[in-house]
């Protein structure tokens, strides 16, 4: 079964359920975010995780739409800490319903993930799969409040935003194929080296994010370009300029991300031009892909057969040539 075959098995999943109380106001917000366009990543990499050692991908469908839920959760809230617009080009939730409307049907979806992460996973590997999801919902939460800590402070080393990420962001991808391929029957030690192989990848795919905030297709991105800059957020490229820039450089970028009240474009214009001059957009690309790399040299020791290890091949360059 291919990435493709994997897909279309999901989507007519998710397509399938029905809320029983979606007429509820509750449910509203929760239909509403989960309903955006998206490319499903994560319970995509529960499916993969699983077809590398399981056979009936249908018995990981629950669990792969739970991390789904649990992972809108999450954008839900941070939309409103953010105090963002948009997702994925629409208003974002608390946009549409109002604030405390968008933080209740959060929580309520953190105890539908539960829910469906339970539904059909047998006894034998219930709470070892309970476990590993309540360790990485936790270290999420630790990832989240480090980028808060970060807004605070006047820089942040590269090394330390690394940290902030693999916490906030690369360990949920890794969960998300660790706790399928427990569920499909892999050992414990084969499931661990799917969540490293899977945390390589998610570092890279959250420093390429911040890249295409500034060089992506906005259209395809849905945010607005620059927008990681416009609210003062460290983002690896700001870490990174930082660290590399002259004294001049850095002067001039601390003045753009400090002014409150400067012109947005103005703002995303005059960061990018320090960013230019340094060849930043090189530099942060060689470091993406030196995560791609590990992650290909994680799964070269998982053994897989050809099928199997062709499958997760296509899962890093899928991701590897995202433009949005």
């Amino acid at each position: 079964m291919d990435v493709n075959q994997l897909v279309q098995i999901y989507e007519r999943f998710e397509t399938d359920i029905q809320y029983q109380e979606q007429r509820t106001q509750l449910m509203n917000p929760v239909s509403y975010i989960m309903g955006l366009k998206s490319k499903r990543i994560r319970p995509l990499l529960v499916l993969v995780g699983y077809s590398c050692y399981g056979t009936d991908v249908t018995r990981v469908l629950d669990a792969a739409f739970g991390i789904e839920i649990f992972h809108n959760f999450t954008l839900m809230h941070d939309d409103i800490m953010d105090e963002a617009s948009l997702r994925r080009g629409m208003p974002a939730t608390h946009i549409r319903y109002g604030i405390n409307e968008a933080i209740i049907s959060g929580d309520a979806m953190s105890i539908m993930a539960y829910d469906y992460i339970m539904k059909n996973c047998n006894d034998e590997h219930l709470r070892e799969v309970l476990n590993i999801f309540n360790k990485t919902s936790l270290d999420i939460c630790v990832g989240q409040q480090m980028d808060m800590e970060f807004e605070k402070c006047a820089s942040v080393e590269s090394e330390q935003y690394i940290e902030m990420i693999r916490l906030k962001t690369a360990v949920f991808l890794g969960m998300a194929l660790q706790i399928g391929a427990r569920i499909g029957g892999a050992s414990s030690d084969e499931a661990q080296s799917m969540f490293e192989y899977g945390q390589s990848l998610g570092i890279a795919f959250q420093i390429q994010d911040d890249l295409l905030d500034l060089i992506g297709d906005q259209d395809k991105v849905g945010k607005v370009k620059g927008g990681d800059l416009i609210r003062n957020k460290k983002t690896f490229l700001v870490c990174k300029a930082h660290e590399l820039a002259d004294q001049t450089q850095r002067s001039e970028l601390d003045h753009f991300m400090s002014d409150v009240d400067m012109n947005p474009i103005d703002k995303v214009e005059g960061i990018t031009s320090i960013f230019e001059k340094i060849d930043l957009f090189k530099i942060v690309q060689s470091e993406i892909d030196s995560y791609f790399d590990n992650a290909n040299s994680i799964l070269k020791s998982l053994n897989l057969n050809a099928t199997r290890n062709e499958l997760l091949h296509t899962i890093t360059q899928m991701i590897r040539d995202r433009k949005s």
